[in-house]
């Protein structure tokens, strides 16, 4: 079994400029669309829809819910089949980092797994780890990777309907797909939304704008500038997920223009 503080994500890079602007993205090594999410990005508003939606007791327990474990259990006992899979944010990391066919006996593993990173890693990193792992359908992965390209948006800038469509995708990620499916993913939204208005986990207000608040969401490409640079940075350093230069993006625009004027 290998040991998950050895864990190696890769990770999609992403050129800034000086101001932080993105001029560049570039697919992971195995080609997919996964940006880092650092912790400052987690706002409060993500941190606490995802983990009451995922995980309740996310900082209360050691990986595993025992409480949790039980339940599923004598669910799955009574119905005759699996109906309950009692996972935490902690296993569904582990899944996640190693993907295997749902069995009971990779499910004793993916519980083994999670208490070795209950041990190696805080929770806010295990957090961070699995809104950097969630899927979002085809090449696309983590909650900063989905708010880029759907959004167009840092997930520190995200709103909380947005925040609430993003949550209820992983789970269908297929049949959620953003742009395709916006409806649908409102409507999951919206039920959320409510769940949360009742539970106090958001005030009256703030639920009743994210629930005003259309989704509008399409697929749109990361910014692609100053591809020449971008490119021999990348090659030089291919594994940083964030590369900061010092190019100010107003005077490659205008060089840019300049460039495309005499050309034509």
């Amino acid at each position: 079994i290998s040991v998950p503080f050895r864990v190696n994500v890769p990770y999609s890079q992403l050129v800034l400029a000086e101001d932080g602007t993105i001029v560049h993205g570039f697919l992971s090594q195995d080609q997919k669309w996964r940006v880092k999410a650092d912790l400052e990005e987690i706002i409060p508003q993500l941190k606490k829809a995802i983990i009451f939606k995922e995980d309740k007791y996310f900082y209360y327990h050691f990986g595993i819910n025992p409480v949790a474990v039980l339940r599923a259990a004598w669910k799955n006992i009574i119905s005759a089949k699996r109906t309950s899979g009692a996972s935490t944010i902690t296993m569904q990391v582990s899944r996640l980092l190693y993907p295997k066919k749902r069995t009971y006996g990779n499910k004793f593993l993916e519980a083994f797994r999670a208490l070795q990173l209950e041990w190696y890693y805080s929770k806010d990193e295990i957090l961070q780890l699995y809104l950097n792992l969630v899927p979002y359908g085809g090449n696309i992965e983590g909650v900063k990777s989905a708010s880029l390209l759907y959004f167009n948006q840092l997930p520190n800038k995200l709103s909380l309907a947005q925040i609430t469509a993003l949550a209820v995708i992983p789970n269908r990620p297929t049949s959620l797909a953003l742009g395709k499916n916006n409806y649908q993913i409102e409507q999951a939204r919206n039920k959320w939304l409510h769940i949360f208005e009742k539970r106090g986990l958001f005030d009256k207000e703030t639920i009743a704008d994210a629930l005003a608040e259309p989704l509008e969401a399409y697929y749109q490409s990361i910014e692609s500038k100053a591809p020449h640079l971008a490119i021999r940075l990348h090659q030089k350093h291919p594994t940083i997920p964030t590369l900061k230069t010092t190019l100010d993006v107003a005077i490659q625009d205008k060089i840019q223009q300049i460039a495309f004027n005499y050309t034509r």
